[in-house]
């Protein structure tokens, strides 16, 4: 039986069946969307491979596998620019509860836009361990989780090219009323109600 290795999963948490759904190839966007703003990004997601250390990592601003800063956070905090950890749907952020204060930026990759792991994710690290960085979504996000991923906690966006930036920031503003809390805090129309009568 052959098992193929492009893609490490050194954490032994880590799901086998979930491997497929970490980052393949380095990725980057000309544009993001940071607080419903469209902005020029120039941050690279970093694969993980098996041969990966902190010394490959390119210059400039990057995003590095959450078992890379595992391994070698103080390398990584070293560089300059911003610190930013993905987190793959087949990890957990408890992994990061310590480094949070040492943390920019959260990155959760989208490799198939199914998958709601990464919602839990977001409201977790906003809620439950007070993350008050950089949230940001990448991959394949379509238009209508932008709002449901904002209201969990995310506040940056990359998405997929065939996504248009200018149209996507309409997402943002699809629901003016909400029936369940979230990380947002916003108020419910059950609320709004209550203060009519």
């Amino acid at each position: 039986m052959t098992i193929n290795k492009t893609v490490a999963n050194r954490s032994k948490k880590a799901r086998p069946k979930a491997t497929p759904s970490r980052i393949q190839t380095n990725m980057q966007s000309a544009k993001a969307i940071v607080d419903q703003a469209i902005v020029d990004n120039n941050i690279v997601h970093i694969a993980e491979t098996e041969e990966l250390t902190a010394s490959d990592l390119p210059n400039g601003l990057v995003s590095v596998p959450l078992n890379l800063w595992l391994e070698d956070k103080d390398a990584i905090k070293a560089r300059d620019g911003i610190t930013a950890v993905q987190i793959a749907v087949d990890e957990e952020p408890e992994d990061l509860i310590d480094d949070l204060a040492d943390i920019d930026m959260i990155v959760l990759p989208f490799v198939n836009h199914v998958d709601g792991q990464a919602y839990s994710h977001a409201y977790k690290l906003r809620t439950r361990y007070g993350f008050k960085g950089q949230i940001r979504v990448i991959g394949d996000v379509k238009f209508d989780q932008l709002g449901f991923l904002t209201r969990v906690g995310c506040n940056a966006f990359e998405l997929p090219e065939s996504e248009n930036l200018e149209t996507a920031l309409r997402a943002f503003n699809e629901f003016s009323d909400f029936y369940q809390p979230s990380a947002d805090g916003a108020p419910l129309i059950f609320s709004r109600r209550r203060a009519v009568h």
